[in-house]
């Protein structure tokens, strides 16, 4: 009996250790495998020198209108956003006074035409008299000075002719270039006060500026650029129907003085902006080209990433292991990074995937290598 209680427990003994082997082993994690990920290659590009910035859309001219004169809004000659060329009739004033008035002035130049005639002749009398001794030279001065106020006197006539004319003609209010008319903010009706009351604004769309900052230490390259008597191309990229449309502008203005606080000049350029895409007020990409370009070993910029080491990417070795490379970005341009360092050409970097790597990482390629353009286009710096 005490021989059959020993080996029971030696059985049971045996039995638990395979139990807890057979549990530790299945506590074990699977090995894991490579890591799938989409790779392109570095290549060596031409890629330009082009600043890339934000800047503002401006008129060419703006005006408010405002009348010279005052009175009673007769007539609106305009609708609303309406396009208007130089000199179309933006609004009638009531001209009647105005017009009475010149009547009044002209009457009072007639009379005192007919007396300034009559003054000199008498004075012509008067001096030939007085060569007679028939009358005294103070009566011969007199006469003088009479047919001298009244000669004035038209001269001032004319004078206030010539406004009482001009307050007639401002009764007709005029577009002074041909532009696009905004809201009406006078209407029929309406007494206006002149120089004060706003009937509306025009602005100038064909051409317009676009208005940019450029940064303090790029202020050297422009003014060479634009000294040298080189058109400088301006482009800016507006959307259209959710597709980019590049505008061509030429750079135009660079200011006198760089702001201190920005440490910024301030640019403009000019757009001929025929087709009307670029509107006043409108926030738009501006790109300005500094150099022709140079090589430099290109990527795709979803490549790059930011990590630890500041600007990196993942190198494919021919294992199919990855390396973590610290890299120095120049330029961008259209999806693509020029880079300065770290990286050569021909070399196999890792596109999408990234997140699940770390350095050593096993990876496998599960798509081809995706097309990129070789061309640059407009980059950032």
């Amino acid at each position: 009996m005490y021989c059959f209680c020993i080996c029971l427990a030696a059985a049971a003994v045996v039995f638990a250790s395979g139990c807890g082997k057979k549990g530790n082993a299945d506590k074990k994690k699977p090995q894991q495998g490579p890591v799938p990920v989409a790779v392109t290659k570095s290549v060596s590009q031409n890629i330009p020198w082009i600043f890339d910035t934000y800047g503002t859309v401006e008129s060419f001219s703006s005006v408010n209108v405002t009348s010279l004169v005052g009175g009673k809004v007769i007539k609106i000659g305009f609708a609303p956003g309406q396009n208007v060329k130089k000199g179309d009739i933006l609004a009638r004033i009531d001209s009647r006074q105005y017009e009475a008035n010149l009547k009044q002035i002209e009457a009072n130049m007639e009379r005192d035409t007919v007396l300034s005639e009559d003054a000199v002749r008498q004075a012509r009398v008067k001096e030939e008299l007085h060569r007679k001794n028939a009358v005294s030279e103070d009566e011969m001065f007199k006469t003088k000075a009479i047919s001298e106020s009244l000669k004035r006197a038209v001269k001032i006539d004319e004078a206030n002719m010539d406004k009482a004319k001009l307050d007639v003609e401002y009764c007709t209010i005029q577009t002074p270039f041909d532009g696009r008319v905004g809201d009406i903010l006078i209407h029929e009706g309406s007494i206006i006060r002149p120089n004060d009351d706003i009937i509306a604004s025009v602005a100038m769309i064909t051409p317009v500026y676009v208005t940019f900052s450029l940064p303090e230490r790029l202020l050297p390259v422009v003014k060479k650029l634009f000294a040298a008597g080189r058109k400088v191309e301006v482009v800016a990229k507006v959307e259209s129907d959710k597709k980019d449309i590049f505008c061509k502008g030429e750079l135009c203005f660079i200011d006198n003085a760089v702001n201190q606080n920005s440490g910024t000049v301030k640019i403009k350029a000019l757009f001929q902006n025929a087709d009307e895409l670029l509107w006043p007020g409108q926030f738009v990409e501006v790109m300005i080209e500094l150099s022709a370009g140079e090589m430099f070993t290109a990527v795709s910029s979803d490549a790059i990433q930011n990590g630890q080491l500041g600007q990196q990417i993942f190198v494919v070795k021919d294992d199919s292991t990855v390396e973590l490379r610290k890299v120095e970005v120049e330029r961008s341009s259209g999806g693509m990074s020029a880079i300065s360092k770290g990286l050569q050409p021909g070399e196999t970097v890792v596109l999408t995937g990234q997140f699940r790597l770390v350095p050593g990482a096993k990876v496998s390629i599960v798509s081809p290598e995706p097309d990129r353009k070789t061309e640059a286009a407009p980059v950032k710096k």
